[in-house]
């Protein structure tokens, strides 16, 4: 240890530490976003069930064909809004250990947070895929504009929750938790 060092601060000053405002926002975005977007992502999903489902032919005597359709694409959907429901409970999870000061759970936030903006990105720059695949049908533009609009949703809030998080107060108060114990 330096003799020019620092002293240590003394656990009862350490005890005292106040949240910034930063990390109080980030934990905001770390609850409502995830929420959100859950919420928006199960909307398209249903809409675009529906477009689907209004794109396929009626009346040819394929009713047992569309409706195995129909339950696949149903019970795949499920299952995707069920995991977006299982990574929005471990972010908010996450988000009150942020809230408490754990650096791990800023650092796990931070590499999701990423990998969702560049998914978010991806999102708005290719658009919703035609899932038909017929040349004559397009997806109705409210679809396109809740698609457009969650994928935009997640990536200001990424990149909003990524800031919050390493702004100096957030950096300091990272720093003084890690002493804490």
């Amino acid at each position: 240890m330096s003799p020019y060092a620092a002293p240590q601060v003394p656990a009862h000053e350490l005890a005292g530490v106040r949240r910034p405002q930063t990390v109080n926002l980030a934990f905001w975005v770390a609850i409502v976003n995830p929420l959100l977007f859950t919420v928006l992502t199960a909307v398209v999903m249903l809409m675009a069930m529906q477009a689907l489902s209004g794109a396929m032919p009626q009346g040819d005597g394929m009713d047992d064909f569309r409706n195995a359709i129909g339950y696949t694409v149903m019970i795949v959907m499920g299952i995707f809004i069920f995991f977006y429901l299982i990574l929005t409970g471990l972010w908010i999870a996450f988000g009150f250990k942020l809230r408490a000061g754990r650096n791990w759970a800023r650092i796990t936030l931070t590499v999701l947070a990423s990998i969702w903006a560049v998914s978010c990105l991806t999102g708005l720059v290719s658009g919703p895929i035609n899932l038909t695949g017929s040349e004559g049908f397009e997806l109705p533009g409210g679809l396109m504009a809740m698609s457009y609009a969650t994928n935009a949703l997640g990536l200001v809030g990424c990149g909003a929750f990524i800031a919050l998080v390493f702004v100096k107060p957030s950096n300091w108060y990272f720093q003084a938790a890690s002493h804490r114990g």
